[in-house]
């Protein structure tokens, strides 16, 4: 394992600290993610280029939950997930036969993955993880095939008012300890790193054409869809 990787791993140790707990809260909250509307974007959007043996990459696949629906969903497609984090790939269990993980670190990838042989790509709340992901704008623009879709799915930057309204922190009480107050300003700056024109232009920048660009959860949230052309 290559020395980057181990540095990744210890970075996303350090800031969700209890990784299992982390990886189950993954588990518990991903119905959420990947609710009605992302299946009608992935009706719309997705099954419509997938060819006869569809590719699909899930990055971050954290426990690989989204391998196994989408496999279900659709028993031809190769359910390829990207993880480095040590407590996400110990959660990730029974996966499906067309389903496999690759341990990668998502700041410079080199997946064995050949040029166009990809027919879709999903970033579901990974992006804002990362201290740049222009490598991985870079990979999934050799992987994907021309016309290949790339839908993101991200924390985008809101303001520390309204961020905070989602906190069960009590931020300005004396009594709050300063490792509560730490933890909730780390997680305030990583889910605050783009704005929704930062990955506009991440992306345009990167040889991808915008389909669609919404707000979520009142602006704090965004989704993407953009095509390889």
């Amino acid at each position: 394992m290559s020395e980057k990787i181990k540095q990744t791993q210890a970075m996303l140790a350090k800031h969700h600290r209890d990784g299992k707990a982390f990886a189950q809260m993954m588990k518990d909250t991903y119905a959420g993610r990947f609710n009605d509307d992302f299946w009608t974007i992935w009706a719309e959007r997705i099954e419509p280029i997938l060819s006869s043996e569809p590719v699909v990459l899930d990055l971050g696949t954290g426990p690989g939950l989204f391998l196994k629906e989408v496999t279900q969903r659709n028993p031809k497609i190769k359910a390829i997930g990207i993880e480095c984090a040590e407590y996400m790939l110990e959660a990730a269990q029974d996966l499906p036969v067309n389903g496999e993980i690759i341990i990668a670190d998502l700041h410079d990838p080199h997946l064995l993955l050949a040029d166009n042989s990809v027919d879709a790509v999903i970033a579901s709340v990974v992006l804002h993880e990362m201290h740049q992901p222009i490598r991985t704008l870079h990979e999934m623009q050799r992987c994907l095939k021309p016309g290949g879709i790339f839908y993101v799915m991200d924390w985008v930057r809101a303001p520390l008012k309204q961020y905070l309204g989602n906190s069960t922190v009590a931020v300005f009480e004396k009594t709050t300890t300063v490792t509560e107050l730490e933890d909730v300003f780390i997680h305030f700056i990583e889910h605050n790193r783009f704005s929704i024109d930062d990955l506009t232009f991440m992306l345009e920048s990167t040889g991808f054409r915008i389909l669609e660009k919404t707000p979520l959860r009142d602006g704090q949230m965004a989704r993407l869809v953009a095509q390889k052309v």
